[in-house]
């Protein structure tokens, strides 16, 4: 181990501080960025539920999702440690599943890069990739 004096050892448990402060800062931003999208979105569905003429349970249902995320904002907002409960963890779980589905964009992305990479590939491979380029679109 190496010795620093205690002036150095001072500074760095300043900055370890100081950079977990930061890092709490972050996920906090975070957190509140989560929490404004999911009361917009609670807005939204509540905006549609209403104007298509749904049934009373079903706006009330809407309704309700959108008190229990303006809630949680601002709870947030003025720091109240939020509870967690099995229904926001179920939501949760429901947006990372949907943000992980792949989109039609990403997968042209995805063509579009392998196409590159067989244009630059020796000419024995470029047929290889074609191939394989193929069958994956006739899946």
């Amino acid at each position: 181990m190496v010795k620093i004096d205690e002036d150095t050892h001072k500074a760095l448990l300043l900055f370890n501080r100081r950079a977990e402060a930061a890092e709490v800062a972050a996920s906090e931003g975070k957190r509140l960025t989560k929490a404004v999208k999911a009361k917009d979105d609670a807005a939204r569905a509540l905006k549609k539920v209403q104007d298509s003429g749904a049934d009373q349970e079903a706006i009330n249902e809407a309704e309700a999702a959108y008190r229990s995320a303006l809630k949680s904002w601002q709870d947030m907002r003025d720091g109240v440690e939020p509870e967690e409960t099995e229904e926001a963890e179920l939501a949760e779980e429901e947006t990372e599943a949907a943000e992980a589905e792949p989109d039609e964009e990403t997968e042209e992305a995805e063509l579009a890069e392998e196409e590159t990479e067989a244009a630059e590939a020796e000419p024995d491979e470029q047929k290889k990739q074609k191939l394989q380029k193929q069958n994956r679109m006739k899946k």
